[in-house]
């Protein structure tokens, strides 16, 4: 083969590898890999096929590390196409665990491109947080969102115990810390203190476990921007909510210190 020929074939190749990332429709994207380029819309939901073929993985796995991975490669996908084009996610995802869902909330706050949550079948534990980090926050009826103190397991040395038992402190500090920076920042709750609106949730969880809110309850209380009505032409967020992003980014980095004796 000459040389001419050899650079036609290169050229080809690389003019098909850019008009995949720039969108071509590949239904594979979107089953597999739950990212659709050509509409810059994301799949945020359980994939039970990274289960082993057993009698949990019929149920949905909620999230966890093959999620969280996939969600922030599909993001960087997208931002890597083009870095100013909004992002929609649709989330269909029930709660799940409490690191991969925070690595998937800093990749939202820190994503170039504006950022809207759609939540489909609810928002709900770890994903009623997850959001809550995006530049738009919606939910479809009937889906519901619901806020509680979550579920905790450990297995290991006794000595262990003491120091995880103060990670799970500063886990359940870092949770509310986001759920009043939200409601303080909108909603009616937003002109209370927020050591009233913390005292509120808290109280709310400790009477009833599982704090549910209808789509419209959500939206009033401040945690959702809005209930998604149909309407495709307001749905995504067209600018990044700065405020919003550098207030979260601030919750983040606030030292949180637990008074626990650790023998």
């Amino acid at each position: 083969m000459d040389r001419k020929k050899a650079s036609r074939r290169i050229k080809v190749s690389d003019g098909e590898h850019q008009k995949a990332l720039g969108g071509d429709f590949i239904p594979e994207d979107v089953h597999d890999y739950r990212i659709e380029r050509p509409s810059f819309t994301i799949y945020l939901g359980g994939d039970p096929k990274v289960f082993p073929p057993d009698d949990y993985a019929l149920d949905e796995p909620g999230v966890e590390h093959n999620m969280a991975d996939r969600f922030e490669m599909n993001m960087s996908i997208l931002s890597g196409i083009d870095p100013d084009r909004p992002i929609l996610v649709k989330m269909s995802t029930c709660g799940g665990h409490w690191v991969e869902g925070m690595k998937m909330f800093g990749a939202i706050l820190t994503c170039p491109n504006p950022v809207t949550v759609l939540a489909t079948k609810w928002a709900r534990s770890m994903t009623s947080i997850i959001p809550l980090a995006a530049d738009r926050f919606l939910i479809r009826p009937p889906a519901q969102y619901m806020y509680h103190r979550g579920t905790y397991g450990f297995y290991g040395l006794d000595q262990e115990a003491d120091t995880e038992d103060v990670q799970r402190r500063k886990c359940y500090e870092m949770m509310l810390r986001i759920y009043v920076a939200r409601l303080k920042e909108q909603g009616k709750f937003s002109r209370w203190p927020e050591h009233k609106i913390r005292a509120m949730l808290e109280e709310g969880i400790r009477k009833d476990i599982d704090v549910w809110l209808e789509a419209d309850e959500a939206k009033h209380w401040g945690f959702a921007d809005a209930v998604f009505d149909g309407n495709l032409r307001t749905l995504r967020a067209k600018h990044k909510n700065q405020p919003r992003r550098e207030r979260m980014l601030a919750v983040l980095r606030k030292p949180i210190r637990v008074e626990v004796k650790v023998s």
